[in-house]
């Protein structure tokens, strides 16, 4: 299947087979999630397989009761590491000038001061395994497997389930596995509707 088919393909699915997934699709997702982009090359994700049974049923659970995720046969979940905190860097360090200039100094500036160092970090840091992980989608799909990703999620249960260190939180699960329904075909936008050249007109 190429890239075009993968991306056609490519739906969300809430309902799968009790069908395992080959160990070596697994790999191959992971390695494409490797592979992606990041800020700066700072890689700074890190994904976890779960495919125990009471961990994918704590993880529905803390994902607002969404039962259907522990049917999946694999549950990744996504996260990312919180080890930079913008409050602690110079004003000449390149990624505080970036966000300047993205958000305005007045807003970064009230951030760095929040008290609460990790919820900052972790808002952050919130889009950093999101292009890794629609690439394990896509490779996923390439397999003839589909998932679905869920962003409604109470990150602290999720931290704990996971037993994860202070330093990383989880933050997006990806429910994947053999689809076990047909999505209806989505409306989308035409390519009019969502680009322009040189000037908004």
């Amino acid at each position: 299947m190429d890239l075009i088919e993968a991306i056609t393909k490519r739906r969300s699915v809430r309902k799968f087979k009790d069908k395992a997934i080959p160990e070596n699709i697994i790999l191959e997702m992971l390695n494409s999630a490797r592979l992606s982009p990041s800020g700066g090359n700072g890689q700074n994700w890190i994904f976890g397989v779960i495919i125990d049974k009471t961990q994918k049923e704590k993880l529905a659970e803390a994902a607002g009761k969404q039962t259907w995720i522990k049917d999946a046969p694999v549950v990744i979940a996504g996260c990312s590491k919180l080890d930079w905190d913008i409050a602690k860097q110079p004003e000449d360090d390149f990624g505080k000038i970036v966000n300047y200039l993205r958000f305005g100094k007045e807003f970064i500036d009230y951030l760095c001061k929040f008290p609460d160092r990790k919820a900052c970090m972790t808002l952050f840091e919130n889009a950093s395994p999101l292009v890794p992980m629609e690439h394990m989608f896509l490779t996923a799909v390439s397999h003839g497997l589909s998932a679905c990703f869920i962003g409604f999620l109470d990150v602290k249960k999720a931290n704990e389930i996971l037993n994860l260190p202070d330093n990383i939180t989880c933050l997006f699960l990806l429910p994947v596995g053999y689809a076990d329904e047909i999505p209806e075909n989505k409306e989308t936008k035409s390519i009019e509707e969502i680009s322009f050249y040189n000037t908004w007109k």
